[in-house]
C-alpha cells in the first residue's frame, strides 16, 4: 500500500511541476532557517554546561539603590570576596577576577598581545576547565606564574608541552608557564588566553582588596550542597551591613547568568532567553508560512484531485486511507525540502554566524542533530498536509463523479485568510526592519560630545607608560599632529565607579554611583570635548589635586554654578564638561568624575588634523613609537572605530529581521505565484471569452491581480497597528529613540503591493495575451 502511496506522488509531483517547485522551495528556506534557528538555540541553552558543578556555582550580584531606583549588575568590590570568605562558611570556594584586556606576552624577539584575565587561585576550583597540563590552582598562588590555553602554547611553542617556560609580561616582569588548559568553548561566558595570578594586582595596587568603594570587579562562589539561596543571601546581607553604602550583594546562580542576564528594579526580567524564545517563535512563523502555502495550493487543485478521491472510494478506499496518501504526499514534499534545505543552511551557515556573531557548526555526524531535523521535517509535512487531508478526503464519490465540482466560497476564504496571515507577518517583520535601522541611525547621528573622527588611540602596556612624556614630544614633531594626552579609559568605556564621593550638601539620599578616570594633561583638547565652565588640566598650573565633572554629575550633584572652586573630596573642581556619550549609547549619560594622572595609564591620545595624510601620519607615529618605546608591538585603531562597535548589536538585529523579512516575503510571493497561476488556469475560458467580446490585456490583468491583491492590502491594515504597538513597546524602554513615523508604514505597504503585484502580474499578463481561439477550442 505504502509503495502504491509513494508511486501516485511522484507521479503528482512530477506532472505538476509549478505546484512541486513552488511548495519544495518555500519548506527548503522554511526548513533551513528552521536548521539554523534550531542550532542557535541549541547553543544558547548549552552555555557554561561544560562544568560539572554548574549547579554550585554562583555570581555575587550587587543591588545598588539610586534615586529610590534599584540598579544591579556583576561589578563588586574588592573587599567582598574577603569578607565571604572569613564570614560564611557555606561558600565552598570565592574567586576574584579582574579584567586584563590585552596582555604583552614575548619570548626573545616574538612578541603578541594576548586576551588576560586576573584571578585568584579558587577560580580553577570554581571553574573547572580540562587541565592539558600542570596545576591551574598552583599557579595562579605564584604570582610569578602563569596559566595559558592550548592555543596560546601552540602560537608560541607549537605544541601543548610548554610547563615551564618563561615569558616576559608587559616587559616589566618574568612569567612562568604553570599550567596549560584546553582552549576556552565558544559557548563560554569567559573568555580568555591567559590568566594572571590575582596576586599581581595586589602588589602593583597595595590595599586594593581591603576597599568597599571600588567596584571594578567580579567575584564568584561555589556553595556546599544542601545551602539554602535565599537564606545564604540573608546571611550575606546582614554581614556587609552598611560597609558597602546603598549596595546589597546576593548570590545568583551561574547557570542563569547567560540566559536570565537582565534585571529590572532588583529582580530577574529576561535577558538572552528573550531573543531565544523571539528565535522559537520567528521559526515557527517562517515555518507556518511555507505550510501555508502547500495548504493553500492543495485546496485550490481541489477540482483536479476531486475525481481521483471519487474513483478511489468508489473502488473501496475508506477516508483513512485517503488521508493517508495525502499526508504521505506532504511528508515526501518535506523530506524533499529538508534535503535542499540542509544544504542551503549548510551554504548560509558562515553568513549567518558573521550576521548573529555565533560560531554555530552543523555536525551532520551527530546523531540528536538528525533527530531534531526529521522531527522537525515530520512535524512541518503534517501540519502542512493535515487541512488538504481532512478537507479532500471528505469529498463524497456521488457529487464528484456527477459532475464538475465548484470551489465553495468558504474554501476561497480560507484561500484569502491564509494568504492575509503570510503578508501580515511579512508586513510586520519590513515595518520592524524600517523602525530598527531608523533607530540605528537616529543614535549614530547624536552628538557624541566629542569629537571621534581623526582621534587616534594607542593602548599602553607594561612600562611604557613610563615613556609618556617622551613619546609625547616625539609625536608632537610630526607634521599634522596637533595635540597628545593619555587617560585610563578610551572615551568610549569607563569601568570604574565609585559611590564614595563627597560634595558640599550631599544629602543621604544622593549616595549614587560616579564613572571615575584618570587623564593626563591637555585631555579636554585632545579628545575634543566642549567646556561649560573652567579649564582643561594644564602643565601652566599643576593640577595635581583638580578634577572636572561632567553636566550629569553637576545636576545629579545638586552644585550650583559657578561649579569652579567646588571642592569635591580633597579634590577641586576646576572644569566642566558638556555631557558626552559613552558606555551605553541607548542611555543618556552616567555622572563622571576625572582626575590627573601624570603616572601609569592605559591609553594615549593622538589627535591628528583632518588633511587625508592620516596614513602617512600613522606610519610617522609608528617610527617615533617604536624609538622611545622598543621591543612593544605598535597597535593603534580610531576612536570612531570603537565608536561604530557599539552599535554591533542593534546593526545585527537589523540586519537578522532584514533576512528574516526578506525570506517571508519570498515564501509569500511563491504561494502567490502559484495561486496566480492556479487562477490563471482556472479562468482561461472566461478569459477566451471576455477577449472575443472585447476586452483589453490591461482590463484582463487588472481583474486578475486585483482579486489576489486584496488580501494584501487587508494584510497591511491588520498588520500595521499590531507593528506600531510592538515597536512603541520596544522603543519606550530607550532614553533616546526615533519616533514612529508614518512614512515607515507606506513604504512597508507600498513595498510589500509593489511585491505582491509583480509576483502575479507575469501570470496575469501571460493569461491575458493567450489567443482566445486556443482557450476555446475545446468547447
Amino acid at each position: 500500500m505504502l509503495k502504491n502511496y509513494y508511486a501516485a506522488t511522484l507521479r503528482g509531483m512530477i506532472k505538476n511541476r509549478l505546484f512541486t517547485f513552488v511548495n519544495i522551495s518555500g519548506l527548503s528556506i522554511g526548513l533551513a532557517l528552521g536548521i539554523i534557528f534550531l542550532l542557535f538555540v541549541k547553543n544558547e541553552l548549552q552555555y557554561d554546561r561544560f562544568h560539572p558543578n554548574l549547579s554550585a556555582i554562583h555570581t555575587i550580584m550587587v543591588n545598588d539603590t539610586r534615586e529610590n531606583i534599584i540598579y544591579t549588575g556583576q561589578a563588586s568590590t574588592p573587599a567582598l570576596a574577603s569578607a565571604i570568605r572569613g564570614g560564611l562558611p557555606e561558600a565552598d570556594h570565592v574567586a576574584r577576577i579582574a579584567n586584563g584586556g590585552d596582555q604583552l606576552l614575548g619570548i626573545g624577539d616574538k612578541s603578541t598581545y594576548e586576551n588576560g584575565l586576573y584571578a585568584e587561585p579558587d577560580f580553577f576550583n570554581i571553574f573547572q576547565f580540562p587541565v592539558i597540563a600542570g596545576n591551574p590552582v598552583a599557579a595562579l598562588s605564584d604570582p610569578g606564574s602563569i596559566v595559558i590555553t592550548s592555543r596560546t602554547a601552540r602560537k608560541f611553542f607549537g605544541t601543548d608541552d610548554a610547563i615551564g617556560k618563561i615569558f616576559q609580561h608587559n616587559r616589566a616582569r618574568s612569567l612562568k608557564v604553570g599550567a596549560v588548559i584546553k582552549d576556552i568553548p565558544d559557548n563560554s561566558n569567559f573568555r580568555f588566553d591567559v590568566m594572571l595570578p590575582y596576586r599581581l594586582i595586589e602588589l602593583q595596587t597595595p590595599g586594593i582588596s581591603d576597599r568597599w568603594n571600588y567596584n571594578a570587579m567580579q567575584t564568584y562562589i561555589t556553595l556546599k550542597p544542601h545551602v539554602n539561596l535565599d537564606v545564604f543571601n540573608a546571611k550575606l546581607k546582614k554581614l556587609v551591613g552598611t560597609r558597602y553604602g546603598n549596595c546589597t550583594p546576593f548570590a545568583y546562580p551561574f547557570a542563569d547568568s547567560h540566559l536570565y542576564n537582565r534585571f529590572k528594579n532588583g529582580q530577574p526580567a529576561g535577558g538572552r532567553i528573550q531573543i531565544v524564545q523571539f528565535t522559537v517563535i520567528i521559526g515557527i512563523f517562517v515555518l507556518l508560512l511555507a505550510c501555508i502555502n502547500f495548504m493553500n495550493l492543495a485546496t485550490a487543485r481541489s477540482a483536479q484531485r476531486a475525481k481521483e478521491v471519487g474513483v478511489r472510494k468508489t473502488l473501496g478506499a475508506t477516508r483513512r486511507q485517503i488521508m493517508t496518501q495525502f499526508f504521505t504526499e506532504s511528508v515526501a514534499m518535506a523530506f524533499s525540502g529538508l534535503i535542499a534545505g540542509i544544504l542551503l543552511a549548510k551554504l548560509s551557515l558562515p553568513a549567518m554566524n558573521q550576521l548573529l556573531r555565533t560560531h554555530l557548526e552543523m555536525d551532520l555526524s551527530d546523531w540528536k542533530l538528525w533527530l531534531f531535523m526529521i522531527g522537525l521535517t515530520f512535524f512541518t509535512g503534517l501540519t502542512a498536509g493535515s487541512y488538504p487531508a481532512f478537507f479532500l478526503s471528505a469529498f463524497r464519490p456521488v457529487k464528484v463523479l456527477k459532475g464538475p465540482i465548484f470551489q465553495s466560497r468558504s474554501g476561497g476564504l480560507l484561500r484569502k485568510c491564509l494568504v492575509t496571515f503570510q503578508f501580515m507577518i511579512s508586513i510586520f517583520l519590513i515595518i520592524s526592519t524600517l523602525v530598527i535601522f531608523r533607530q540605528q541611525q537616529y543614535i549614530q547621528q547624536l552628538p557624541l560630545g566629542y569629537d571621534a573622527e581623526n582621534l587616534i588611540d594607542i593602548p599602553t602596556r607594561g612600562n611604557m607608560a613610563g615613556q609618556y612624556d617622551a613619546m609625547r614630544e616625539a609625536f608632537l614633531q610630526i607634521p599634522g599632529v596637533t595635540q597628545v594626552s593619555a587617560g585610563n579609559d578610551n572615551l568610549v568605556r569607563y569601568n570604574g565607579a565609585t559611590n564614595d564621593l563627597v560634595w558640599p550638601g550631599k544629602t543621604e539620599d544622593q549616595n549614587f554611583m560616579v564613572s571615575i578616570s584618570q587623564v593626563q594633561y591637555d585631555w579636554v583638547k585632545t579628545a575634543g570635548l566642549s567646556l561649560v565652565e573652567g579649564r582643561d588640566f594644564s602643565r601652566d598650573f599643576g593640577d595635581t589635586t583638580g578634577c572636572i565633572l561632567n553636566e550629569t554629575a553637576v545636576r545629579k550633584m545638586g552644585l550650583k554654578p559657578p561649579v569652579t572652586g567646588t571642592m569635591l573630596g580633597n579634590n577641586m573642581v576646576i572644569g566642566v564638561v558638556k555631557d558626552f556619550s559613552f558606555n551605553d549609547p541607548f542611555d543618556t549619560p552616567a555622572p563622571l568624575a576625572v582626575y590627573l594622572n601624570t603616572g601609569t595609564l592605559n591609553h594615549i591620545f593622538v589627535r591628528l588634523v583632518n588633511d587625508g595624510q592620516w596614513q602617512q601620519q600613522v606610519k610617522q607615529l609608528e617610527a617615533a613609537f617604536k624609538k622611545t618605546a622598543p621591543g612593544y608591538p605598535f597597535e593603534f585603531h580610531f576612536t570612531s572605530e570603537a565608536q561604530e562597535r557599539r552599535f554591533d548589536g542593534v546593526r545585527s538585529t537589523w540586519h537578522m529581521i532584514s533576512v528574516i523579512g526578506t525570506l517571508a516575503i519570498l515564501i509569500s510571493c511563491l504561494g502567490l505565484l502559484g495561486l496566480a497561476a492556479f487562477m490563471a488556469e482556472k479562468r482561461t475560458r472566461e478569459i477566451g471569452i471576455r477577449k472575443v467580446f472585447g476586452a483589453s490585456i490591461t482590463r484582463l490583468w487588472l481583474m486578475l491581480s486585483g482579486e489576489l491583491l486584496k488580501p494584501v492590502l487587508l494584510a497591511f491594515l491588520l498588520a500595521s497597528p499590531l507593528a506600531a504597538w510592538a515597536m512603541h513597546l520596544l522603543l519606550r524602554n530607550l532614553d533616546h529613540h526615533a519616533p514612529l513615523s508614518w512614512w515607515m508604514f507606506l513604504i512597508a505597504g507600498v513595498l510589500s503591493v509593489a511585491i505582491a503585484l509583480l509576483t502575479v502580474s507575469y501570470q496575469g499578463v501571460k493569461a491575458a495575451m493567450t489567443n482566445p481561439a486556443d482557450s476555446l477550442k475545446a468547447e
